[in-house]
């Protein structure tokens, strides 16, 4: 920061002295000038000087001559003589006074240019000194931001030093989610197994089962044929029965199982049914209530 200070507070000292060169050397011209005019003005001056003295004698050389008698034509050529050197004297003194008077005129000129040069010039050190100050002010915003740029750069590392970290451990859960999922997934495939185990055993078992309760039932069945008693005693027996005490129609209906009842058994105790079916439940009834 320190070197990019003085690197534009050099150029701006190197502007300011070519332009003070430029100016100078404008203004030297100009000084160079007036210093002719003045110089040529008292060169002018001391000539005129010198021809009124001559102008002087020549009058007393003339007042002179006509007061001798012996010398009046002498006279009267060296006055005529001198009267022709002033009268050409008078000419080049007139014309040096125009000369002096054109030179007074382009000195006032040139005085109103260097007035107005160190009006531009001050217009110039005026605008160079806002320009300065802006350049300051840009300056010193430049500054900030580059402050508030670095400050930017080290939270975007800071971020990005950060992001890589959450990165890393979403990676990290990931592969521990992966892996759970592989061992849900075995353990999911071993239930499987287990309970196909189970289902085979379970079905075996209900096999056996129903083999066992086809066999009871056909054991069952052959006592009790073996024990039905003649047609004589089956018509005492009815006779013994209140037939007109039956039902004559479905007096409860009960959506026990799903799938056939293979079991109904009353309590010898309260009115409940106990029933039994092939979705392997056993469902208490209170037909009391019902």
């Amino acid at each position: 920061m320190a070197k990019m200070q003085e690197n534009w507070r050099d150029i701006i000292a190197d502007r300011l002295r070519e332009r003070n060169k430029n100016e100078s050397a404008r203004f030297a011209d100009i000084i160079h000038y007036n210093n002719r005019l003045f110089d040529t003005a008292a060169k002018l001056r001391q000539e005129n000087l010198d021809l009124k003295i001559d102008r002087k004698i020549r009058d007393s050389v003339n007042v002179s001559g006509a007061g001798g008698g012996g010398g009046t034509t002498f006279g009267t050529d060296v006055a005529t003589i001198t009267n022709a050197q002033i009268q050409s004297l008078e000419k080049k003194v007139l014309a040096q006074q125009e000369e002096l008077t054109d030179l007074h005129k382009r000195k006032g000129e040139h005085s109103q240019m260097v007035i107005t040069l160190n009006q531009k010039l001050t217009e110039l050190q005026r605008l160079l000194a806002e320009k300065e100050r802006a350049l300051a002010d840009q300056t010193a915003l430049c500054a900030s931001l580059k402050e508030e740029l670095d400050e930017m750069k080290a939270s975007h590392v800071t971020i990005k030093d950060e992001s890589l970290a959450s990165q890393l451990r979403a990676n990290t859960a990931e592969d521990k989610l992966r892996a759970v999922q592989d061992e849900n997934t075995k353990l999911l495939n071993l239930l499987m197994e287990y309970k196909s185990r189970d289902a085979e055993i379970m079905n075996k078992e209900n096999d056996k089962f129903v083999k066992e309760k086809k066999a009871r039932i056909e054991s069952e069945l052959e006592r009790a044929i073996r024990d039905i008693p003649g047609p004589s005693s089956i018509g005492a027996d009815l006779d013994r029965f209140d037939v007109d005490g039956l039902p004559e129609g479905v007096e409860f209906k009960f959506d026990a199982h799903d799938g056939e009842v293979n079991a109904v058994r009353w309590s010898p105790i309260e009115r409940i049914v106990a029933t039994g079916g092939a979705d392997r439940k056993v469902k208490l009834w209170d037909v009391g209530k019902a």
